[in-house]
């Protein structure tokens, strides 16, 4: 059974036979790429780096891996921008959607984006829900050691009628963390996923997601007051305030509908609804020098929230076996409560003391009234795509958008600004043999800039929404039946916000990210698989300041090479039994654009196991894993111009059991 998106991936020459062959079997399978078929229920135990298709990012479960992340694709935060899609539904997210809740989760780029309408520059974050094929699953893992240490729990499970018309995936997750600084952590995870398939024509689907965070201390991050980094940190050490805290709770719902009319149409309606509620995120800011002497400030935050809810119906019309129309109708709704923290000075520091254990904690925070934004965007498109032969294969898409935001200041009157802009999407590829497909693509879109980072003069602003445009070429090679290449030359453009002169941040100038990206992904026999890519970016700003030499022309926090090569090795002589490794490198970053200094370069290796076997009846598998084995140490640069350690030496051993009815 194909899903639309195995067909495009597919050579054109093939696409058209298995179209003719098995419509009605992919018109019920997904439609519209959605709902995963009942066999990939992802466990915990499951390896990622065996599912990935290309090393571009995949995760499942609490394993990931790949050159991107879901927060930051071609050296922009997807985050920021809104590129996710659930199910193969568009939406906004406001809040995380809690791993449980899902099958796995894709980044896609370059021909791997090619199945999904209307995509969007930069790259689509696509989250597949949870399933629930017939009969019980029930999956218990024990992580008595986690990386700096502390403990987890989890439980998932799914349970679904024999005869596939009823079903639900369920999980909860505990997990008493702890920071590589000591510092404790208390994240708990909800989720629940029912399905009702009553005939072969209708499938809906809902979702629950619950995330409650508590953090004693809050957050903090490090400035740099001059030209030269400070020695590394001391860990684990105390770099919060004791009294201060960082607890909030996220949740996301909703449900996907799509009903078959015939053979050839379908119809696909969605709603999702995402809501952070922060109650309090204190955050300690420490401006320090080459000695990591400095002082500290801490911003004592107050009750902040957001929320989006986002409706979609699209259609499919398979016109002939070789060309299909497509439209969508959107509706979106984002609003946040702003209310601005005070900044309580904390004297003279030292990176190497910490701050104290016992600290006066200040009379609570009076009341204010919010800042409030509410944002309004509607949508309609049509795409048209064709085999206009059998090695050639195009699509064409326009969407005409309606954007209005509304800012509201205490006090103050309401200002608005409202674009009326039409984006659009073209692709094209051509499959000369069964193993080379080239593609070209250009993708208009609008984003959101995101909002002002913590050590802002105006933090948590909401940015104004941007124009982005991407153009792409390139092309997949498959080597073997197992082994597949990829490569990309890309080039994204856009208004970029960042920190000016008076640390405001704000949109600042344009950013043009020019790049090539490698993915070479397969099993070069039985017992190994191999993931590993390259990214080289360019990752250039323009605008006044930079013409004007006050910032360097560089996206901050940005690498300009990023590679990983992870290998997989099945042990012959063990059953059960395999080895992984994972090779990370990560180029100089940009910290300070206005004094050009740069973070250094650094490469890490991971290595580990996983062993199944049974536990009389019930299967088993043990995942031992260490994290940057010869413990690199150095600083790293954040895109919001702030310092980072990486993530020292760890340590995680978990068991998990499956149980199946």
């Amino acid at each position: 059974m194909y899903t639309w998106s195995e067909l495009r991936a597919q050579g054109r020459a093939q696409t058209k036979a298995i179209v003719k062959k098995q419509a009605r079997d992919w018109l019920l399978a997904s439609a519209f790429t959605v709902f995963p078929v009942a066999e990939a229920f992802a466990q915990s135990s499951t390896n990622v780096a065996t599912v990935a298709v290309d090393a571009f990012g995949e995760r499942v479960g609490s394993e990931q891996i790949g050159l991107y992340s879901e927060q930051a694709v071609r050296g922009f935060s997807l985050q920021d921008s809104g590129n996710y899609r659930l199910d193969g539904a568009y939406f906004i997210r406001s809040a995380n959607i809690v791993p449980l809740t899902l099958d796995g989760t894709t980044i896609r780029v370059g021909i791997n984006a090619l199945g999904v309408d209307f995509p969007a520059p930069s790259g689509i974050v696509e989250y597949r829900l949870a399933v629930a094929p017939p009969g019980m699953r029930e999956e218990f893992e024990a992580t008595p050691l986690r990386d700096y240490g502390g403990n987890a729990w989890l439980l998932k499970g799914s349970i679904g009628a024999e005869d596939g018309t009823i079903g639900a995936a369920y999980g909860v997750n505990i997990m008493n963390d702890k920071g590589y600084d000591g510092q404790k952590r208390r994240p708990r995870h909800y989720a629940f996923v029912p399905t009702w398939r009553p005939n072969d024509r209708l499938h809906l689907r809902g979702f629950f997601s619950a995330d409650r965070f508590y953090k004693p201390g809050g957050d903090y991050g490090f400035v740099l007051s001059g030209t030269e980094l400070p020695d590394p940190l001391k860990v684990p050490n105390r770099y919060w305030a004791d009294w201060a805290s960082y607890s909030q709770w996220q949740f996301a719902g909703g449900a996907v509908a799509r009903y078959n009319f015939s053979d050839r149409v379908a119809l696909q309606t969605s709603f999702v609804w995402t809501e952070l509620d922060r109650w309090r995120q204190d955050f300690v800011t420490w401006n320090v020098d080459a000695d990591g002497a400095g002082t500290a400030t801490i911003i004592r935050g107050r009750p902040n929230d957001a929320s989006s809810k986002a409706v979609e119906t699209r259609i499919h019309w398979q016109v002939t076996d070789t060309q299909r129309l497509f439209g969508t109708a959107r509706w979106r709704q984002s609003d946040s409560n702003f209310r601005p923290g005070v900044s309580v000075p904390l004297g003279a520091v030292r990176l190497d003391d910490g701050l104290p254990l016992s600290m006066p904690e200040p009379a609570p925070l009076p009341d204010v009234a919010p800042t409030y934004d509410e944002t309004r965007q509607i949508m309609a498109g049509v795409g048209y795509e064709a085999d206009l032969t059998k090695t050639l294969w195009v699509r064409g898409a326009v969407l005409k958008t309606r954007y209005q935001k509304d800012r509201t200041p205490p006090g103050a009157p309401t200002l608005s600004n409202e674009d009326t802009p039409w984006l659009y999407d073209f692709a094209a590829t051509f499959t000369p043999s069964e193993s080379l497909t080239l593609f070209a693509t250009t993708v208009r879109g609008l984003e959101e800039s995101g909002t002002a980072p913590n050590n802002a003069a105006n933090r948590n602003e909401v940015l104004p929404a941007v124009l982005a445009t991407q153009y792409e070429l390139g092309m997949r090679y498959r080597i073997s039946p197992a082994i597949t290449f990829i490569s990309s030359l890309f080039q994204i453009a856009k208004p970029t916000p960042g920190l000016d002169t008076t640390n405001v941040y704000r949109l600042v100038g344009e950013a043009r990210h020019r790049g090539l990206e490698l993915s070479l992904v397969g099993r070069p026999t039985p017992s190994i698989n191999i993931v590993s890519g390259l990214v080289l970016l360019d990752a250039d700003r323009r605008g006044t300041l930079i013409d004007q030499g006050v910032l360097v022309g560089r996206a901050v926090g940005v690498p300009a090479v990023t590679g990983l090569v992870n290998v997989t090795y099945q042990v012959p002589l063990l059953k059960g039994l395999s080895i992984d490794s994972q090779l990370n490198y990560y180029s100089r970053m940009l910290l300070n654009p206005r004094l050009g200094v740069y973070t250094p370069g650094y490469g890490t290796f991971d290595l580990g196991l996983r062993y199944s076997f049974a536990i009389g009846d019930v299967p088993a598998t043990l995942r031992a894993r260490v994290g940057n084995v010869f413990d690199e140490d150095t600083w790293t640069a954040n895109r919001n111009e702030t310092l980072n350690r990486m993530a020292p030496r760890s340590f995680r051993l978990a068991l998990t059991t499956n149980f199946n009815h």
